[in-house]
């Protein structure tokens, strides 16, 4: 029902009759971790901002820069010294490399 409700469907029950189990699963892992309703009002009071900063003193500036939401998808590059310092800081764990 909160799949229809995302979705503005009145028909959950037929919505739910379309879909096949896998998707019904995917769906309710998706819910777990995150909802629509988070996502869309983030969108909206971000672009609303960015629009009012527009107004006010003619600058654009993109949305995403007032976004709260954080993006998972994106992973930062770590260079060699970060991974063995951060590989020293596991408790029991050993640096084994070549000896200069």
């Amino acid at each position: 029902m909160q799949l229809a409700r995302e979705f503005r469907r009145a028909d959950w029950r037929r919505m739910l009759s379309e879909m096949s189990a896998s998707e019904l699963g995917e769906w309710g892992d998706f819910f777990r971790k995150q909802s629509f309703g988070d996502i869309w009002l983030d969108a909206q009071i971000s672009t609303l901002k960015s629009l009012m900063v527009q107004m006010v003193s003619g600058e654009r500036i993109p949305a995403d820069d007032f976004s709260l939401v954080t993006d998972d998808r994106v992973i930062p590059e770590r260079t060699d010294e970060e991974l063995m310092h951060l590989g020293e800081g596991i408790s029991g764990g050993m640096r084994f490399g070549p000896d200069c």
